[in-house]
């Protein structure tokens, strides 16, 4: 198999999985609860700041690649549900910073459970090499393919 029919493969078969994901019935079952109150965005943004926090909101900003003006908002909502919290920074009396409250880190083990349960169905069947092998690929596509749109953002910014 040449490159480009591997390419072409993995591009249908990821096409397939996020269509699969954006379904109502598999997203409730990925996200519990979770799935009739935020965006696929505020996860992504409780995630970085269970991740990272705490975090600037100027930081998460550049993480996603938006203006500052645009998260803002995002936060908010996540501050209305009470999954984070925003604390002045001590270092900078004009910044503030982001945590995630103990809420907010339920709701996340809740969403892995059933992301992890529902995975866990797929798979049945499957040999324990498999699953270790896919999940090895997985990570490691998942890795390469956060790089790869940074790197073209800089190439587009370093051109003009």
């Amino acid at each position: 198999m040449d490159d480009g029919t591997a390419a072409r493969q993995i591009h249908e078969a990821f096409t397939q999985l996020m269509r699969w994901a954006h379904r109502g019935d598999v997203r409730r079952m990925l996200l519990e609860s979770t799935a009739e109150t935020l965006s696929a965005n505020d996860i992504t943004l409780l995630r970085a700041i269970t991740a990272h926090g705490p975090v600037r909101i100027s930081d998460l900003a550049s993480w996603q690649g938006v203006d500052k003006s645009t998260l803002t908002p995002q936060v908010r909502r996540l501050e209305d549900r009470d999954l984070v919290v925003r604390q002045g920074d001590p270092g900078d009396r004009r910044a503030s910073l982001m945590t995630v409250t103990d809420h907010g880190r339920r709701r996340l083990d809740a969403m892995d459970r059933a992301g992890e349960d529902l995975f866990g169905r797929a798979l049945d069947g499957w040999s324990d090499d498999d699953r270790r092998h896919l999940a090895t690929l997985m990570q490691r596509l998942a890795a390469g393919l956060a790089v790869v749109p940074h790197e073209s953002v800089l190439r587009t910014r370093q051109t003009t």
